[in-house]
């Protein structure tokens, strides 16, 4: 259970405190999460493929519907649109594990891998160890998963001045952010059938 709230003496927790306990309780809420999906007789290629489909549907209208309000007040919708594309991308990481018979074996490392790894695989590094048939998944205690926690918030720092930036250009930002998240979404999917695809061990 993640239950460390971002540490006030830290600066790179005070840059958005908001935003790094927005990660931590998602994360935290990911632990109750149950896939309706089950393990396919079939290989599960194509129900994987649906699922992807319509994950990055579903974030791309949520980004471009919150990139609508204009100036400030668009500001304000960035941190909860974030949270809200996180938590499809996540779902959609536990649907394809479960599909592949895998739900049981998604750790929060592991999910965090699937859904930030295209950023920056490099942060990953000390966690996950990845060859062309198996995954390796070294747990962390709560304090290391929460300084990887705020790796990651400063890795999607870049992505939150270019929703900023987009909430001053009415229609057309939200064209672009809602693409943007439809291309992030698909990465998270298609990460996720490779990792699922081969055996996941733990030390």
């Amino acid at each position: 259970m993640i239950n460390q709230k971002p540490n006030p003496s830290n600066p790179e927790s005070r840059e958005n405190p908001s935003f790094l306990e927005g990660l931590v309780e998602l994360f935290s809420g990911f632990e109750n999460y149950r896939s309706p999906y089950a393990p396919t007789v079939q290989p599960p290629g194509d129900m994987a493929d649906s699922l992807i489909q319509n994950a990055c549907f579903k974030t791309g209208l949520v980004s471009a519907t919150c990139s609508l309000p204009p100036g400030p007040l668009g500001l304000l919708t960035i941190i909860p649109e974030l949270m809200m594309i996180y938590r499809i991308q996540g779902q959609l990481v536990m649907d394809i594990a479960a599909l592949h018979g895998k739900e049981a074996q998604v750790t929060k490392e592991l999910l965090l891998y699937c859904i930030f790894k295209h950023g920056s695989a490099q942060v990953f590094r000390k966690v996950i160890e990845e060859s062309s048939l198996r995954i390796l998944v070294r747990p962390t205690t709560v304090k290391f998963f929460q300084s990887l926690l705020e790796k990651v918030g400063l890795m999607v720092t870049r992505s939150i001045l270019r929703k900023q930036f987009a909430r001053w250009i009415p229609v057309l930002g939200a064209i672009v952010t809602g693409g943007f998240a439809f291309m992030d979404t698909k990465k998270v999917g298609i990460l996720s059938k490779e990792v699922f695809s081969k055996e996941i061990e733990s030390n």
